[in-house]
């Protein structure tokens, strides 16, 4: 078996392993998002508006900074990758 099979190999199975543990973090992160607005959203019912808004607002802001996260860490490995993909 020659070197470039290899590692072409050995790529294959790290984009397999990179893209499998973004999607368990993109997971998790909307999960979370989910079950928090959920919560919010009992909270608003129950009419406690002011601190569900509160609340609201910063899980719309972890949410959108966790996604900002997860956007730059792709755009790093498409760029580790020399735009070839994970």
């Amino acid at each position: 078996m020659s070197h470039a099979i290899v590692a072409r190999a050995a790529q294959f199975q790290a984009a397999w392993y990179f893209s499998l543990l973004l999607f368990a973090i993109l997971l998790v992160v909307f999960l979370g998002a989910g079950y928090a607005l959920a919560g919010i959203r009992r909270l608003w019912r129950s009419g406690e508006h002011g601190p569900a808004a509160v609340l609201a607002g910063a899980v719309t802001v972890s949410l959108l900074t966790f996604i900002g996260m997860y956007a730059t860490a792709i755009a790093g490995l498409f760029a580790i990758q020399g735009g070839r993909g994970l």
